[in-house]
């Protein structure tokens, strides 16, 4: 840039200053609708931290409640579970017994010293049979003992029968009775020794044999 040009610009500068006065250099009004509209951005801002703090405020509500209706199912779930083993022995009861006895005349020699009892116990999903009192006789190395329960005839004949599960002689175990077989229709309980031939029928080799009399 030349001198003589910049000699012109201060000039002209200095010209533009003393044109002012001491009022041109006090700070200016703002129109109303500024101050307005900065009235309106903070109350805006004030009702928007009101109503995060409102719906944090039922959010946290909502979670309290949640948990306690949580905790109050799993006290009742428990209360129901605890009626329930609590109770469990109970609604158990023996509805029949048969007294278990051996034929000499029909039934395997081997079983001739044995006895027992077969209850007769109804609970809340079924039926079992459960053996007691009983002196069983080892089966063999080859053979199981057997507990099955016979639909009987008027005159003391099979129409039919269903094998309820083998039994350790030492400790028979309560078993279940098969669904779809009703207990007091097939009533006589028998106890067979079965060889281990892959045949699942009756071997015929009953040891005790008992009808189940209502208690």
């Amino acid at each position: 840039m030349s001198e003589e040009r910049r000699e012109w610009q201060d000039h002209e500068v200095e010209a533009a200053l003393r044109k002012f006065d001491a009022e041109d250099n006090g700070l200016l009004e703002p129109p109303r609708s500024v101050w307005e509209g900065i009235r309106a951005a903070l109350h805006a801002g004030e009702q928007g931290a009101s109503a995060d703090r409102d719906s944090s405020a039922r959010r946290r509500k909502t979670t309290r409640v949640v948990l306690a209706v949580a905790a109050a199912v799993a006290v009742l779930a428990g209360i129901a579970l605890t009626l329930a083993t609590l109770g469990g022995d109970e609604s158990d009861q023996v509805i029949a017994t048969a007294v278990l006895g051996h034929d000499p005349q029909s039934f395997d020699p081997l079983g001739a010293q044995a006895e027992g009892r077969a209850h007769l116990v109804e609970h809340g999903s079924g039926h079992t049979i459960e053996i007691t009192d009983a002196a069983l006789v080892q089966p063999g190395a080859d053979a199981d003992l057997e507990v099955w329960l016979i639909q009987p005839d008027a005159q003391g004949g099979i129409i039919d029968l269903v094998s309820i599960g083998l039994i350790d002689p030492d400790d028979p175990g309560p078993l279940e009775v098969p669904s779809g077989y009703d207990p007091l229709v097939y009533n006589i309980v028998d106890v067979s020794i079965e060889p281990r031939d892959g045949d699942t029928g009756h071997s015929g080799r009953s040891i005790l044999r008992g009808p189940l009399q209502q208690t």
